[in-house]
C-alpha cells in the first residue's frame, strides 16, 4: 500500500515527477495495527541543554523566545501549569532540541491504517552534507471554517522542534515547535486559473510563533509563485486532494 495514492494518480496520467515520488518514498512509510497516533520526536541535538543553549543554536533573540513561550503556555495551559513569567527562571529550564518529527496521518479512505510522515528540521547545521533542511509542514492554526479551502491548516516552515521541561511545575514536559508561519492570500480561495491556494510570508516573518507538535498534521508541498508567495499543492495525492475539494 506504500505510496498507493501517488502511484494511482501517476497511472491515471497525472503529472507527478520521479523526484516527488522519491521524496515521499524517503519521508513516508505505512504502519498497521497497533496504531501509534502520538507524534514522535527523534534526533537529539547534543549541544543544547537549556533555553540559553537553544538561543545560541537557533539564533532566535532571547526576548522573542521568552515572550513566545510564555504566550504559548498561557494560551494552552491552565494558570497553575503555565511556564514561569520570570525570564531568569525561564531561560534556565531544561531543553531538548530535536531534528525529526514523525507524524501519523490517516491513510486515504482508511480507518485504522496510517502513513508516517517524517518532518526534518536541522536548523543551521547541514543534513547529510547537503545543506540545512527545514521542512514545510501543515499546522492546524484554526477551525475548519477558517482560511477558505485550507480549512484552518496553514503552512509553516520548521525552525526548531524541542521539548522544554518546567521544574517549577512537577517537571512538566511540553513538546513544541517553532517556525515561520505563512498566511492565506485572496483570502484562502483557490485560483480560478489553476485551482490552487496561494499563501504568502507574513509581515511579522521575523517573529517566532510556537505551536504544540500535536497541531502539526502533515507535510506541506509548496510551489514558489513569486517572492514571498507560494502555491499550496493540494494534488500531490488523493487524500490531500480530498481535504480541499
Amino acid at each position: 500500500m506504500r505510496l498507493l495514492n501517488l502511484r494511482f494518480l501517476q497511472r491515471c496520467g497525472a503529472d507527478i515527477s520521479a523526484d516527488v515520488l522519491q521524496h515521499f518514498d524517503s519521508t513516508m512509510s505505512v504502519i498497521t495495527a497497533p496504531v501509534v497516533r502520538r507524534r514522535i520526536l527523534k534526533g537529539r541535538h547534543n549541544d543544547v541543554s537549556n533555553v540559553l543553549d537553544f538561543i545560541k543554536v537557533s539564533g532566535v533573540p532571547l526576548k522573542s523566545i521568552c515572550r513566545k513561550l510564555i504566550r504559548s503556555s498561557q494560551h494552552k495551559m491552565s494558570t497553575e501549569r503555565q511556564l514561569p513569567k520570570d525570564h531568569a527562571i525561564l531561560q534556565s529550564l531544561l531543553v531538548e532540541l530535536l531534528m525529526q518529527l514523525k507524524i501519523p496521518v490517516l491513510l486515504f479512505q482508511e480507518s485504522d491504517v496510517y502513513d508516517i510522515y517524517c518532518a526534518r528540521c536541522t536548523g543551521a547545521p547541514h543534513f547529510r552534507t547537503q545543506g540545512s533542511r527545514n521542512d514545510w509542514v501543515k499546522v492546524q492554526a484554526g477551525c475548519e471554517e477558517m482560511y477558505g479551502a485550507l480549512r484552518g491548516r496553514m503552512p509553516a516552515k520548521l525552525v526548531a522542534i524541542f521539548k522544554i521541561r518546567d521544574y517549577t511545575c512537577e517537571n512538566t514536559v511540553r513538546r513544541v515547535a517553532g517556525g515561520r508561519m505563512l498566511s492565506a492570500a485572496n483570502p484562502g480561495f483557490p485560483s480560478d486559473i489553476h485551482g490552487l491556494d496561494t499563501v504568502q510570508m507574513r509581515e511579522d516573518a521575523q517573529e517566532f510563533p510556537i505551536v504544540d507538535v500535536g497541531t502539526i498534521n502533515g507535510l506541506a508541498h509548496l510551489i514558489p509563485e513569486a517572492e514571498r508567495r507560494w502555491l499550496v499543492n493540494s494534488r500531490i495525492d488523493l487524500r490531500r486532494f480530498n481535504e480541499v475539494y
